[in-house]
């Protein structure tokens, strides 16, 4: 967002940017729930999955909950699809953790649940976009989890990814994993309610002090276009504090953001 614009809001930072600041995160219900089952679930040890559609806050809550546990002394291994790449995760995890791959790949599992459980150490295992990862990452998934320890587990794990997630899980092959998982957390779009005060906080963290940026009727329109989506809430009210600005006004209204999306071919 450009000086000028924030000049004629008034305002000091771009509120639906990317960067936005801590007291700009909004711990809407659903993020509260979905951050306490992944709490609890990794004080047992445990295997839990965290579903959300894309732009729903599944990076943000993961980055919370890691930056949490790392204060408590929790060593985070983050996973993603593009990082694991055609190696597999249990030769990838084994070289994080200084581990000779074995002959086989349920021995190398073996061998790096052991070096974990070694280590005094607590670790998390943090797998995102696992809607995609292919059958033989979720099959390593499965190898790392099946090891059996009378003293305690030799990490917890989360498992991360879009709604399509559920249906990667309940294929047959993948029946023995998905028997694993304690608990589901999801995060679902904003409530008219919630988004309400996402937009509220976002500009009153940017520096709105008292004065109304978008008047009620443009925050449903706002919701209505974006569906309750943070990240396509940012886009759609950056977009009609623009028109609304072109427009010489203060307050944003409906038909600002009912013509931003026009502007986009998008009625």
């Amino acid at each position: 967002m450009t000086d000028s614009l924030l000049r004629h809001f008034r305002l000091g930072a771009h509120p639906f940017g990317r960067d936005a600041p801590k007291t700009a995160l909004h711990r809407h219900r659903g993020f509260a729930e979905a951050h306490e089952r992944l709490r609890f679930t990794v004080e047992i040890d445990g295997i839990s999955a965290l579903v959300a559609e894309s732009g729903c806050g599944k990076s943000l809550l993961l980055g919370q909950l890691a930056d949490e546990l790392q204060k408590q002394g929790y060593v985070v291994h983050y996973f993603a699809h593009a990082t694991v790449g055609p190696f597999g995760l249990v030769n990838v995890l084994a070289r994080k953790t200084g581990i000779t791959p074995r002959r086989s790949r349920a021995e190398t599992a073996l061998a790096v649940s052991q070096a974990l459980l070694e280590d005094e150490r607590k670790h998390l295992l943090v797998l995102d976009e696992v809607h995609v990862m292919p059958d033989d990452s979720l099959e390593d998934v499965r190898l790392l989890s099946i090891a059996d320890f009378d003293r305690k587990s030799p990490f917890c794990l989360i498992l991360a990814g879009h709604p399509s997630l559920d249906d990667r899980l309940a294929e047959p092959t993948h029946h023995a994993l998905d028997q694993r998982i304690t608990t589901v957390a999801r995060l679902a779009p904003l409530a008219l309610d919630e988004t309400r005060d996402y937009i509220r906080l976002r500009l009153e963290a940017a520096g709105a002090r008292g004065q109304p940026i978008f008047d009620d009727d443009a925050i449903a329109a706002v919701f209505d276009a974006g569906a309750g989506v943070p990240r396509r809430l940012n886009r759609i009210a950056s977009a009609a504090m623009i028109v609304a600005a072109s427009r010489k006004k203060n307050l944003v209204a409906a038909q600002d953001v009912h013509d931003a999306r026009i502007d986009r071919g998008r009625a």
